[in-house]
């Protein structure tokens, strides 16, 4: 490495470590949200510290590909986890931050294919992202897959420079794994299909030549990227070697995403939804959240990217290429336009997209203040963008820090209510009253979505806690055994459990599970009395 690209990796780290700083404090002050809860159960169950009944297993109808549980086990082996009860919000959600995170250090695959002024930038979008803060502290695939997909491009981006072997198989990899992270790959492949088709095709017209590809397209270097492809997303999917259906599944899951990302739904909202969220997003007086700083300066990236010669000449390592800068320009409207024509739309599925949109600011920053005449409108072009910086970096800490489950946060997503943290709490003191203690009888009966509540009960014997949809059900499976110590139930079902008690409760609570979604609270009254009379003596 010479002195310039020293300094850009040392830039690059620096970033790098202020995004970490960033990213880590309170991991566990915004409550799980179902999805969260949910996927924390699974990786618990793969490290062998959940109480559950069978080993994990691919479900291709639900929680998609298995990398998350995977790379979660080195954070569970570390903090010497043996129950799920130990484990915290840190432990899942450091994974994400790790690979948000890496998604800055990982430039320096492209930084010579950006320019080094576009690729600080484009780090430094990445760092204070509203949206990529968010979500790299969210307990979800989205930024592993975001990350999974950069490695892809720039291992891709390697080959086509060096024309070495290795840089194919990691590209070939990384295509593998980000099969094994979430089903939405395809997307993203496709994107790459169809940019690098029109990536040659605009060369060929704009410039007046087709770009090098001598000795790239040699077929011992796409069997060695296509060979380690399969072998990595088969040893993800068949939990290496120990589960065969997994990686058949794999396959088949296609048919069920394809048909929910099609069906109208709870999540099926317009084209221009992305956009509205991220450009100009205003829940109530008084509040205006915008990212439309990346968003202009990828359009201006793009018109950039795809000029006579990609971007203006200029010294070497500063100037953006112009073949990656048009694949990345051709990928990410591609990418853009998929996500918004598919109706099925939830905030994270943004990231894919948005990162390309963040490369290409980056690309914009740059074309803006190497184009700006004279050192005068250098400075206040500078001067200018630095204050837009600014001014999303607060922003970024709003939304992650004040208003982090807030539903006036335009990536809060029918998250859960901050008020289930009440609810676990009064669960532990009623624990602590009962002769049972945590071996307490819990009965959730609700025709809702129950997560996250498993987590928020993991103290509790999971033998000990049931959870049904309907007081039929609930009723045939429970008439035999002793009345519970608690029932969570919703209140549209009240007047039907109410029918079929046998023993006298207290209904006095009632919590707040999701936006519009509530919990009423049935305690056994010889437990509420017990309760009580602690509470009455502490005061005293």
């Amino acid at each position: 490495m010479n002195r310039s690209q020293v300094l850009l990796a040392a830039c690059l780290l620096a970033v790098a470590a202020g995004a970490l700083g960033a990213r880590v404090p309170r991991l566990e002050v915004r409550p799980m949200h179902a999805d969260e809860a949910s996927q924390a159960v699974k990786a618990a169950v793969l490290a062998g510290i959940a109480d559950q009944r069978e080993a994990y297993r691919y479900d291709p109808r639900e929680h998609h590909g298995p990398t998350l549980y995977w790379l979660t086990l080195p954070s569970l082996w570390l903090v010497g986890a043996k129950d799920f009860a130990q484990t915290s919000e840190f432990h899942y959600r450091i994974v994400p931050v790790v690979f948000g995170v890496g998604l800055i250090v990982l430039l320096l695959l492209v930084a010579d294919g950006l320019g080094r002024g576009a690729a600080l930038a484009a780090a430094l979008f990445t760092a204070v992202s509203p949206a990529m803060v968010y979500y790299s502290r969210y307990y979800v695939q989205e930024t592993l897959l975001v990350l999974f997909t950069l490695a892809a491009i720039g291992s891709g981006w390697r080959y086509f420079r060096t024309r070495s072997l290795g840089w194919a198989v990691a590209a070939g990899a990384s295509l593998g794994l980000m099969h094994a992270t979430k089903e939405t790959w395809v997307l993203a492949a496709a994107a790459m299909a169809c940019a690098l088709v029109l990536t040659l095709a605009w060369s060929r017209w704009r410039d007046g030549a087709w770009p090098e590809l001598r000795g790239a397209l040699r077929p011992g270097a796409i069997l060695a990227a296509v060979a380690a492809a399969v072998a990595v997303a088969v040893a993800f999917y068949s939990s290496f070697g120990t589960d065969w259906r997994g990686p058949l599944d794999s396959i088949l899951a296609y048919a069920t995403y394809l048909r929910r990302g099609s069906e109208s739904g709870i999540h099926s909202h317009p084209w221009y939804w992305y956009f509205e969220l991220l450009v100009a997003y205003r829940p109530a007086r008084g509040f205006l959240w915008t990212e439309g700083l990346i968003v202009a300066l990828a359009a201006v990236g793009v018109v950039a990217a795809l000029g006579r010669r990609g971007c203006a000449k200029g010294a070497r390592q500063q100037v953006p290429s112009p073949g990656l800068s048009r694949f990345l320009a051709f990928y990410t409207v591609t990418l853009t336009v998929l996500y918004s024509a598919i109706p099925y739309k939830t905030p994270w599925c943004m990231l894919s997209f948005l990162h390309g949109m963040t490369l290409l600011a980056g690309v914009g920053a740059w074309a803006i203040l190497r184009g700006s005449p004279g050192w005068p409108l250098k400075t206040l072009a500078g001067l200018l963008l630095a204050a837009a910086v600014a001014h999303l970096g607060r922003e970024c800490y709003l939304l992650n820090f004040r208003f982090p489950a807030d539903q006036r946060n335009p990536y809060v997503y029918a998250h859960t209510s901050t008020d289930v943290l009440n609810l676990a709490a009064q669960m532990e003191r009623l624990a602590g009253v009962s002769a049972e203690g945590h071996a307490m009888v819990i009965h959730v009966v609700t025709p809702e979505n129950y997560w996250p509540l498993p987590w928020y009960l993991r103290q509790f014997d999971a033998d000990r806690v049931g959870y049904w949809q309907d007081v039929k059900s609930w009723w045939d499976d429970t008439r035999q055994h002793p009345p519970p110590s608690v029932i969570l139930l919703a209140p549209e079902l009240q007047p039907e459990v109410d029918a079929k008690l046998r023993t006298a409760y207290n209904r006095q609570m009632i919590f707040g599970l999701r936006p519009e979604v509530f919990l009423a609270g049935y305690v056994r009254e010889d437990l509420w009395e017990a309760f009580l009379a602690k509470e009455d003596s502490v005061a005293k």
